[in-house]
């Protein structure tokens, strides 16, 4: 199984990244939906501030093969930010997908940023302690046979210690840089989670680097998929 997840700038063609059997994207512009040439299942997070047209930004799973209707549920965070912009956290989806009579989760989740003072005018202050509760409630969802692909906003070695992936007995299968800041630094803050005891075989995982015009942001990552028998 072929496996790309993306936190998206803005709307894209879900094509253009190679083939895929299943497409996890964060921070899905509303207006891209309408594109998708394949069945979907999006749920809004927030609205884009000061866009006349009101539209949103979300969780989408995208499948080509894999029935997603009556398969995918959603979950919301016990805390979150009443007003946001609309790259900010409040849901997660989870895909359940049946393999030989055995059920396998994949949870497609997104937690907030802290805000520094100049992006809270007019909207709620997220602190780090906030975003630290949103991950947490994530990785409280992972179990033996699920695996949890999104963005962290940090990598693995700053995670607090209730966030620690091997004291969880997790493992986090990115090793390259997938975010590009502002001074051409790459960090490494997006993942693909499983426990290290899981039934998944994670291999060929690849940052997907294409021509574009700002080159600060995510990129995304595929990855093949297998479950041991």
């Amino acid at each position: 199984m072929r496996i790309i997840t993306y936190n998206s700038p803005g709307p894209f063609d879900v094509d253009k990244f190679g083939n895929f059997d299943l497409f996890f994207i964060q921070r899905c512009v509303e207006s891209m939906l309408t594109d998708i040439p394949y069945q979907h299942s999006y749920i809004e997070n927030y609205k884009e501030i000061g866009d006349p047209q009101n539209r949103g930004r979300g969780l989408c799973i995208v499948s080509k093969n894999i029935a997603l209707d009556n398969n995918v549920s959603t979950g919301t965070f016990s805390w979150w930010p009443e007003k946001a912009h609309g790259n900010q956290g409040k849901r997660w989806q989870i895909l359940t997908v049946y393999i030989d009579n055995k059920s396998y989760k994949f949870i497609n989740g997104l937690p907030s940023y802290s805000t520094d003072s100049e992006d809270g005018v007019g909207v709620t202050k997220i602190y780090e302690k906030d975003r630290a509760l949103q991950t947490k409630e994530l990785l409280d969802l992972i179990d033996t046979n699920t695996i949890l692909v999104g963005d962290f906003h940090q990598p693995d070695h700053r995670l607090e210690e209730e966030l620690n992936l091997d004291k969880r007995n997790l493992i986090n299968y990115i090793k390259d840089g997938t975010f590009t800041c502002r001074d051409g630094y790459i960090d490494s803050i997006d993942k693909i989670i499983t426990t290290k005891d899981s039934p998944f075989q994670i291999s060929n995982v690849s940052v997907i680097k294409y021509d574009r015009d700002n080159l600060m942001g995510h990129w995304p990552i595929k990855f093949d998929l297998e479950v041991e028998a």
